[in-house]
């Protein structure tokens, strides 16, 4: 698709032929059930809310609609995961409006008005009813349950290259009956691509924003017309390139009239006057810039139509790029500038609010200690034209895709698991409240392995969980991890029906931890842990959209290692976590959860891990005693969980210093001893 500018016809579009054709988008779900399914739109009962669906003009053209044509008619169906049966409803003020998008689907804009051209239309505004119905199982094909007559049709030319807009605004008002999900595509599926995206705003029908979801179709049939009049057309090909740059120039004008097109005019580089007469061309473009196109055609019934793409052909313009690498375990970041188009200048913008940071080609930025979000841009520029990208590098969080589909589940809970690329710790986690739902569910899992495929489940190796916590702001955790060890997490928002969002496009999705590369793979278990407790068997659905949770991360970690020893009378040997991480300047927790009753309990400090058998102790795993303090004020203790604490001084020098720790306990009623696992700092800032 090319930018867009507005056919115009001689007459009105009222159809040459009446004979109703029909197709159904994304192309190949005529007969196939789509991949996933959605409450938006159709299913939101008295919400209001606004979505639009930009389609591919390919989607159109693919299944030989090579002409302008009329739409009168919209139809949607259910998707068919479960066997089920709805009884129907209505909405009393709905209203679509058709257009064609200046916009490719691939760089669909979150302001909905950017994404209407010119030829915007409000094909309906009234009443849109669900029929009842039902479906027998999972992969059937849904019958057609919401039929939209246009009364105002709406002329649509696919051959233009230009995408169609479908902009349906939901006020929510009058609402009755039941409904069911609408069957859509992501960006694959059984039978085909989804070749299209969707912005979504579930803040009212009037929102002028929302959020852009690439790789999305919702399931639609298209009831249609060949149009009537004379609608220019072209493309050029290829659009881009360097000074040199060769373009071929087809002619796909459309028109009713039988004698056809009888003249062509082409306008190929903006300069007033004509430069080719015949029905394609080629031109050699020697200067650089952004050139624009017309083709003015005429035909014996409607006359003299023209079709103007402004800026269509782009000769040495620039398109932004760029790379970055962090230093592990800092917030140092060096950034190489890899634009196309040879720029002259640089704007970078590290934050991405809106101050420009440096002007250098390849700059070097430290992020201030704590970056959660660093979002980077970079803005582009010769003497004509100018580009803009922007990347979330990561520093500080876990990456996850874009926002894609809302799912909300009863009995089932999803995350993603990974493997950990490097050292490193989460201090915090959130799931976005999209629904507002009022709380968000979090559980973090220490992994023994790849987790299996479904339906097999594996036990979970839970190490930390936030139940019912507020829905505005990230839960803190202290959570670390070793080099190749498996992470699982899962999350929610809500409590016995829990909703959160998943990926755009479904399978693994390439991320990094501090800067280092992993895969993220969709890990869920078949229980609500809102009700069932978070501590559940975990399998791994590889075909799955990711399930978004927002994990906050520090270079500084303290690390448990070994197993520690027993007392000998029969309890296990005590475990150790790290409950507050060490930074600089702040104090540094450690939780000692035993098993045996009258207990002294030690804390032993030093340099370096050792592993040696050291009876009638046990397992001694520091190298060197450097602290020994007795815990709790020297108080007896029972069987329980205790605290230990250290204020970590706030001196710079102390960062990437290393320090470690067992716990040691003297069970005074038999004078034997337990010993717990090491954990090893790495002291951060």
């Amino acid at each position: 698709m090319q930018r867009f500018a507005p056919l115009v016809a001689v007459v009105a579009f009222a159809a040459a032929s009446t004979a109703q054709l029909t197709l159904v988008t994304p192309n190949g779900y005529a007969n196939t059930a789509g991949s996933a399914s959605s409450s938006v739109p159709w299913n939101l009962g008295t919400l209001s809310a606004r979505i639009q669906f930009l389609i591919d003009s390919t989607h159109f053209t693919s299944q030989g609609v090579t002409t302008a044509i009329s739409i009168s008619k919209l139809r949607y169906r259910p998707h068919s995961g479960v066997a089920t049966s709805w009884a129907g409803g209505s909405w009393p003020n709905v209203r679509i409006d058709l257009a064609t998008s200046p916009l490719d689907w691939t760089a669909a804009s979150s302001t909905f008005a950017n994404n209407l051209g010119p030829d915007r239309t409000t094909v309906m505004h009234g009443p849109v009813t669900v029929s009842p119905g039902s479906i027998t199982g999972p992969g059937v094909v849904g019958p057609w349950y919401i039929t939209i007559p246009l009364p105002t049709p709406f002329v649509y030319h696919p051959m233009s290259g230009n995408d169609l807009t479908v902009d349906i605004q939901l006020d929510g008002t009058g609402w009755s009956g039941h409904s069911r999900p609408t069957d859509i595509v992501l960006s694959s599926g059984p039978a085909g691509t989804a070749l299209g995206s969707s912005v979504c705003s579930m803040t009212g029908h009037s929102a002028t924003n929302g959020i852009v979801t690439g790789g999305h179709g919702l399931v639609t049939e298209f009831t249609y017309a060949i149009a009537s009049g004379l609608w220019p057309a072209f493309t050029g090909t290829p659009p881009t390139g360097p000074i040199g740059h060769f373009v071929t120039f087809m002619d796909r004008t459309y028109t009713s009239d039988p004698g056809g097109v009888t003249s062509w005019a082409w306008d190929v580089d903006g300069v007033p006057g004509t430069d080719y007469t015949t029905q394609n061309c080629s031109h050699t473009y020697t200067t650089e810039g952004a050139k624009n196109v017309s083709l003015t055609v005429t035909s014996a019934m409607f006359g003299t139509q023209s079709l103007t793409r402004n800026g269509y052909i782009l000769v040495d313009a620039v398109d932004a790029g760029f790379s970055a690498s962090i230093a592990p375990g800092t917030t140092v970041a060096t950034f190489t500038d890899s634009s196309a188009g040879n720029p002259t200048s640089w704007s970078w913008d590290f934050e991405n609010d809106g101050i420009v940071d440096s002007t250098l080609q390849n700059p070097v930025h430290t992020y201030p200690a704590g970056t959660t979000q660093s979002p980077c841009r970079l803005v582009v520029a010769d003497a004509f034209s100018s580009d803009t990208t922007a990347v979330n590098l990561g520093l500080g969080i876990v990456p996850v895709p874009a926002a894609g589909l809302l799912v909300s589940y009863s009995s089932a809970t999803a995350g993603f698991w990974f493997q950990s690329p490097t050292r490193f710790s989460i201090i915090s986690a959130r799931v976005p409240d999209v629904f507002a739902c009022g709380q968000q569910n979090v559980a973090i899992f220490r992994l023994a392995a790849a987790p299996p495929l479904l339906p097999p489940a594996a036990s979970s190796g839970l190490e930390f969980s936030a139940l019912n916590q507020p829905p505005t702001s990230p839960i803190p955790c202290a959570v670390s991890y070793d080099v190749g060890e498996y992470v699982g997490v899962l999350g929610a928002c809500g409590s016995f029906l829990m909703s959160s969002r998943t990926a755009p496009a479904a399978g693994p999705f390439s991320s990094s931890v501090l800067s280092m590369p992993t895969t993220l793979t969709r890990l869920g278990t078949q229980f609500n842990i809102n009700v069932s407790g978070p501590d559940q068997p975990c399998a791994q659905e590889p075909a799955a959209p990711i399930s978004r949770v927002i994990l906050e991360v520090s270079a500084c970690a303290a690390i448990a290692y070994g197993t520690g020893s027993p007392s000998g009378l029969g309890p296990a040997a005590p475990k150790m976590r790290a409950a507050a991480l060490p930074f600089l300047g702040r104090t540094a927790v450690h939780t000692v959860e035993q098993h045996d009753a009258f207990v002294l309990q030690l804390m032993l400090g030093g340099i370096g891990r050792a592993s040696f058998t050291l009876p009638p102790f046990g397992t001694i795993l520091i190298g060197s005693l450097d602290l020994f303090q007795i815990m709790n004020g020297g108080s007896i203790a029972g069987p329980g969980t205790a605290l230990w604490s250290l204020a970590v001084p706030n001196l710079p020098s102390l960062v990437g210093a290393t320090v470690n720790f067992q716990n040691v306990n003297l069970v005074l009623t038999s004078g034997a001893w337990s010993m717990s696992n090491g954990i090893e700092w790495v002291i951060g800032n």
